[in-house]
């Protein structure tokens, strides 16, 4: 089986980088964390792409292990995983659904 596709689409990437830039204003070093857990959720997400849990809209979600966030996708065709929110796990949890349309 050859590995699949991941994509940010245009609104998570932003998040992504809001995030970051976020945590840089407290201390690089938490920006740093930050974007290594997200690479770690990411890496178990590729290897185990239907573990996520369940959630709105036929999407999945997978935690971040230090940092209140989930990754909200979809896998297409078991060729590709397209993410739709870096969502916070405490704010606003349905802010990202119009993305969908």
């Amino acid at each position: 089986m050859s590995k699949m596709a991941f994509e940010l689409d245009d609104a998570a990437e932003a998040e992504f980088y809001d995030i970051v830039d976020y945590y840089k204003q407290f201390d690089h070093a938490l920006s740093y964390d930050f974007i290594q857990d997200f690479e770690n959720a990411v890496q178990r997400l590729i290897k185990f792409p239907k573990a996520g849990h369940p959630y709105l809209y036929q999407t999945k979600r997978i935690f971040l292990n230090r940092f209140p966030y989930a990754i909200v996708y979809k896998v297409y065709r078991d060729e590709l995983i397209l993410v739709f929110a870096i969502m916070h796990t405490k704010r606003k949890p349905d802010y990202w659904e119009k993305r969908l349309k």
